[in-house]
């Protein structure tokens, strides 16, 4: 089966239908809470409203409980103002005493089955201040605390009380209870769709990557293959055998190929395989300077091919570290051969080796391409490759970034990467060691 026919088997959902979806699924979202919103307004403002009314007919009924101890007359007007959202005033005309005044709230708060913790003042024109204020329990709950501040005054009265209703809020948000329950399958239901949402995404993710390695491993393939096949048919022939020089060449071809094809599927296997995330490593003293020597030595040839150089400094006075040399050796390479595949035509590369604060610290740099902002997290992906405009320009399965982070981690290190597109690449490799 071709490539093509296997990216249109596993070809992702069309982004159109993906987006249409996004937007359906927030508008639904939006509107659900907002009528949510509005229903629970109107059911707190309703709750409000009884609770007003309920406290209002019940200051009114003290204040002519005042006015007939002390044989006096209530103003024609309401008795009581509203002054805040738990805060009354109420105009008795009258001089008030404090104990009869508390017996009267008392009594008929009880009737009215209004449990609600609260503190009076009452106001004394000489010194123009509220006096004798205290707070009254109908439970010892400590969340409810007075005042503390002095109950607000009003200008427009002479004999009034106070009264601050210090729970109120609390009552008022304890009796949306069924509220609460309709808000919570609510957010159930937001959860879910967001997550599946998420899903729907990864999942058009991965059918991408998995597109994307099938057709690299095609390509990856394809070459040694036709090597492979243009050898078989030169050996063939029946002349071969009176050229024993050529036909000693196509057999080193067949081996090379071979060989190339046995790396990749082995790779393949051991980092897609169930053990994929796990690198397994062997510490022992390594020496860094030579053997970050001995690489670049060995990829120096293909950077000039390709008319670029590679500069080796080493600045740090540290030479030995506890490494496994031959992931050690992977990493280092992984990291030269990233920068070389992604740096295009004469890329300079920089191999630093520096120390601070505590840690060693490999820097390899390149002139190269760069990585956007928001890919810079997913170049250590498993199979993932940035893209360049072109699917098959660059060689790899996706997998080297992916396995120098693991052996990076494996070894107790950290790897960083900084970058900005068209400007290049840093990546970073963090070794903790004791200064000395």
């Amino acid at each position: 089966m071709t490539a093509i026919g296997l990216s249109g088997i596993f070809a992702p959902m069309n982004r159109t239908a993906i987006r249409i979806v996004l937007v359906l699924g927030i508008l639904a979202i939006v509107g659900i809470i907002s009528v949510q919103f509005y229903f629970v307004k109107q059911a707190l403002d309703k709750e409000s409203r009884q609770i007003n009314q309920t406290i209002t007919i019940a200051l009114a009924t003290v204040a002519e409980d005042l006015a007939q101890y002390n044989d006096a007359e209530l103003p024609r007007q309401n008795p009581v103002f509203h002054h805040s959202p738990d805060y009354y005033i109420v105009n008795v005309n009258t001089r008030i005493e404090p104990e009869i005044l508390e017996q009267f709230l008392v009594t008929e708060f009880k009737v009215r089955r209004l449990t609600l913790d609260f503190e009076y003042g009452i106001y004394d024109c000489q010194t123009d201040k509220m006096v004798y204020g205290r707070m009254v329990r109908f439970g010892e709950n400590p969340r409810i605390k007075p005042m503390k501040e002095n109950l607000p005054k009003s200008s427009d009265y002479l004999y009034y009380f106070g009264i601050h209703f210090a729970g109120q809020n609390r009552l008022l948000l304890d009796s949306m209870g069924i509220w609460y329950f309709f808000s919570f399958i609510l957010l159930v239901v937001v959860i879910f769709f967001v997550y599946t949402q998420m899903i729907i995404l990864r999942q058009r993710r991965y059918a991408e990557v998995q597109r994307d390695f099938i057709n690299t491993m095609t390509h990856e393939f394809k070459t040694p293959l036709a090597s492979l096949l243009m050898s078989a048919d030169v050996i063939q022939r029946p002349d071969i055998l009176k050229e024993p020089e050529r036909l000693h060449r196509y057999g080193d071809i067949i081996r090379s190929q071979v060989n190339h094809l046995l790396k990749q599927v082995e790779l393949v296997l051991e980092m897609g395989g169930p053990m994929g995330d796990k690198v397994l490593i062997k510490k022992i003293p390594v020496n860094l300077k030579v053997t970050i020597g001995e690489i670049c030595e060995l990829m120096e040839p293909r950077v000039h091919y390709t008319q670029g150089g590679l500069k080796f400094n080493y600045l740090s006075k540290i030479e030995l570290i506890e490494a496994d040399p031959i992931h050690f050796t992977n990493i280092i390479l992984n990291l030269l051969d990233n920068a070389i595949k992604y740096s295009g035509e004469a890329p300079r590369i920089d191999l630093t080796v520096t120390d601070s604060k505590g840690y060693l610290i490999i820097e390899v740099s390149d002139n190269g391409i760069g990585i956007p902002v928001n890919l810079k997290k997913r170049v250590f992906e498993k199979f993932y490759r940035v893209p360049t405009g072109n699917v098959h320009n660059t060689k790899g399965f996706g997998l080297g970034l992916y396995y120098t982070r693991n052996a990076v981690v494996a070894h107790g290190w950290k790897i960083t990467i900084e970058s900005h597109e068209g400007q290049g690449t840093s990546m970073r490799i963090f070794i903790p060691v004791k200064m000395n």
